[in-house]
């Protein structure tokens, strides 16, 4: 039997010796196309860093969206929405500054909003063609209500307590400066 790798490789699955140097091969394969594209020649506590940086924010955020799923049936992006126009002045904003809030295209949150809104938990008004304002309402408070104290515990577990209180704080100072950070393109 024989099937396509990740390298785009043919490897034989009979379990023979040629079985065990496709593999071999495969990994050189895999290590080469790192070394081809640069990855390999950073320095290792940058692949680290990065690697670890991203395993860890991926990992949080899919954990809480999990757990947000299944104990309020709604998902994190939705839920960081919630958050947001919770603290806003009379929990209202401007849909471009909501988009922004919760890193979302335009038309990504409109889909978002109009989830939202389908549950009744928020409420669009369009004040001119381009300007919509969207504001929590008193169900989007309720849900809130009800998911924060586990949403907060979530938190606490897998974020806030694995760290010391100047981790933490020296943490919120390196990811505020890689917010600082124009995006290509801007």
């Amino acid at each position: 039997m024989l099937f396509d790798d990740v390298a785009g490789a043919r490897v034989n699955r009979m379990p023979n010796l040629d079985h065990y140097s496709c593999i071999c091969n495969t990994c050189s394969m895999a290590t080469d196309i790192a070394t081809q594209t640069g990855w390999l020649a950073l320095p290792e506590a940058d692949r680290v860093a990065w690697n670890n940086f991203r395993k860890a924010a991926v990992g949080v955020i899919a954990q809480i969206d999990a757990d947000l799923q299944e104990h309020v049936q709604i998902g994190y992006t939705d839920f960081d929405a919630l958050i947001h126009l919770s603290m806003a002045d009379d929990r209202t904003m401007r849909m471009a500054d909501l988009a922004r809030a919760v890193s979302r295209s335009p038309s990504a949150l409109t889909r978002l909003v109009g989830r939202l809104e389908d549950r009744g938990l928020v409420r669009r008004t369009r004040h001119s063609a381009t300007e919509v304002n969207v504001t929590l309402t008193r169900r989007g408070m309720v849900l809130l209500a009800k998911a924060a104290p586990r949403h907060l515990a979530l938190v606490d577990q897998l974020f806030w307590a694995p760290l010391t209180r100047a981790e933490r704080v020296s943490l919120g100072g390196l990811s505020g400066r890689l917010l600082e950070v124009e995006p290509p393109g801007c």
